[in-house]
């Protein structure tokens, strides 16, 4: 199958990238590989450079022909790069840097650390984790997923909190007005200037027992604020036994990059 057109390779490559990483992790969550079963995959030519960057573009030129240029540029918007495709392209990135110049520096290995393995590495957050979670929950309609960065709750399609570990503090991100609370007791930091939090823009620190009760307590004024019907649930145990760094690398929940420093 012939594409008809020629695109850079650059771009090629950059949407072949992006591609390999969402399906990779489209894979991962679905517990089987999904590589043959996107709709752009009866496009595909496997013998040829970046096929998958290719095939995409045989569907959307098929459905809505397009000068080339166009072309790419509304297939890797589409395709990504979302906020986690973004960071591992980042770091793919600063590896190809890396060994592109190495005067005066040397490499090191760091790590990029999924929020399960920051839960399984630090145990004493999974007490407050499992009270809030089970809290969340308890109420009518929320859903749960959790991805690699993070851990989202939503009602319908509305996000209204989520959580994520910063160091070794759980944070957790609720959709409240900060205004609302300036002056009150509770503790918390306005992050709705960050994109990533814009939709859960209060932050707050679950640092101790009062201050995982205080987020309890404004779970429930943000389940009075979107109608939600305290329901209860089974109290489940959210707990995950230790694991190391290499155990969690296997697994895919720790993934090992390498970048250059400027050398001691």
């Amino acid at each position: 199958m012939k594409d008809g057109f020629s695109a850079p390779s650059e771009e090629l490559e950059k949407l072949q990238k992006i591609i390999d990483i969402d399906k990779w992790l489209a894979s991962e969550k679905a517990g089987k590989d999904l590589c043959g079963e996107a709709s752009y995959c009866a496009c595909c030519v496997k013998a040829e450079t970046y096929p998958c960057a290719r095939a995409a573009l045989r569907e959307r030129a098929a459905n809505q022909p397009k000068d080339i240029s166009d072309e790419v540029a509304a297939t890797v918007s589409e395709y990504g790069p979302d906020e986690e495709t973004e960071e591992i392209l980042k770091e793919e990135n600063a590896e190809e840097k890396a060994e592109e110049s190495l005067a005066g520096r040397e490499l090191v290995t760091r790590y990029r650390r999924s929020f399960r393995s920051r839960l399984i590495q630090n145990e004493n957050i999974q007490e407050f984790y499992s009270q809030l979670k089970n809290n969340i929950l308890g109420y009518a309609g929320v859903k749960c997923r959790m991805s690699f960065h993070y851990e989202s709750f939503r009602v319908g399609k509305s996000l209204i909190a989520k959580f994520n570990v910063s160091g070794k503090t759980l944070c957790l991100y609720l959709a409240l007005a900060p205004s609302l609370y300036e002056n009150g007791k509770y503790r918390f930091e306005d992050v709705s200037a960050k994109k990533t939090y814009a939709l859960v823009p209060m932050k707050l620190k679950i640092t101790s027992g009062r201050a995982m009760n205080y987020a309890k307590e404004l779970i429930k004024q943000l389940a009075t604020r979107y109608d939600l019907a305290n329901v209860g649930s089974i109290y489940m145990e959210y707990r995950y036994a230790y694991a190391s760094d290499d155990s969690l690398i296997a697994k895919g929940l720790i993934k090992p990059y390498t970048v250059a420093v400027r050398a001691k």
